[in-house]
């Protein structure tokens, strides 16, 4: 891992701490996360008229990992939705961004990453058991029950879709690179995240007009031109476009799952601080085991 990369997270957390937010204050919908859809193809579609990128040269596996990303992206986004409205973003966010930096971890070597050194695989765990911690009112209030609760189903879900889109847009980048290796790594995240946001927007499209109480909602949300989905997808597209990037430095993705947890600290500060969300012992504890689990695994 290089340090740009670890430059690239830091200033991505802070945005994707920021469209949360938005979301989490505008009541998350798989309507508003379509809607957000909608405004990132408008702010990215620009880049499909100047970019070298063919989009037609490209191999059949750019495509089938392109669809991957975007079916999990679908999923987390209705995991996303159902999560927050049942659960503080204080709580349900760690939760969240924990899971998957487990689930990455044995999948991006089987997909061919590069193994991760002992003193990383150890950091990581350390910096998942602070994220356990953190939804916790009290020490003594840890029990596994709490974790295997309904509510916590669509923190899975959206942890499942998280694990997925970041294994599959690696994929994905990574045959762009090797289909255009003229192109720099910063037009070639540009590129593959203008096309996916096409088929990220297409497809929440059809699943909310599938269904009648999701289309209202996504109809009115388009009538009414929304300001909140468009700020949400200012900040998401700041956010991912360096995700994207930060993986051109990194020789497994699980790095960029690892420093993405730096979002947790701006997290439990905007639920506490902002959303005016109880403060507690155990989130303060989970702070200083994730900071630590993090120096362990980039130093």
């Amino acid at each position: 891992m290089t340090f740009a990369a670890f430059l690239l997270i830091l200033c991505s957390v802070a945005f994707h701490a920021t469209w949360n937010l938005i979301a989490k204050k505008s009541v998350m919908t798989i309507s508003f996360y379509g809607m957000l859809s909608v405004y990132t193809v408008i702010i990215m579609s620009n880049v499909l008229f100047w970019t070298p990128v063919h989009y037609g040269r490209l191999p059949r596996e750019f495509y089938t990992a392109l669809l991957l990303a975007v079916a999990s992206d679908t999923v987390y986004g209705y995991g996303l939705s159902r999560a927050y409205r049942k659960l503080d973003m204080s709580c349900a966010y760690p939760v969240m961004r924990a899971l998957p930096l487990l689930l990455t971890m044995p999948l991006s070597v089987m997909l061919g990453g590069a193994p991760l050194p002992f003193h990383a695989v150890l950091g990581m765990l350390i910096a998942f058991a602070g994220c356990l911690l953190m939804p916790l009112r009290r020490f003594r209030d840890f029990n596994w029950k709490f974790y295997c609760s309904r509510d916590m189903l669509f923190i899975l879900a959206a942890a499942c879709g998280t694990t997925g889109y970041t294994l599959m847009d690696s994929r994905a980048l990574a045959v762009m690179r090797t289909s255009f290796p003229d192109c720099g790594k910063t037009l070639v995240s540009l590129s593959y995240y203008a096309i996916r946001c096409v088929f990220l927007c297409s497809t929440l499209a059809m699943c909310n007009l599938a269904v009648p109480a999701d289309r209202r909602t996504y109809l009115g949300l388009l009538r009414r031109l929304d300001w909140h989905p468009l700020l949400a997808a200012l900040a998401a597209v700041l956010a991912y476009s360096t995700v994207l990037l930060a993986m051109n430095y990194v020789t497994n993705v699980t790095y960029v799952q690892m420093l993405r947890l730096l979002a947790l600290p701006v997290g439990v500060f905007v639920g506490v601080g902002i959303l005016k969300e109880k403060g507690a012992a155990p989130k303060f504890a989970g702070v200083a085991l994730i900071l630590t689990g993090m120096l362990m695994t980039v130093l």
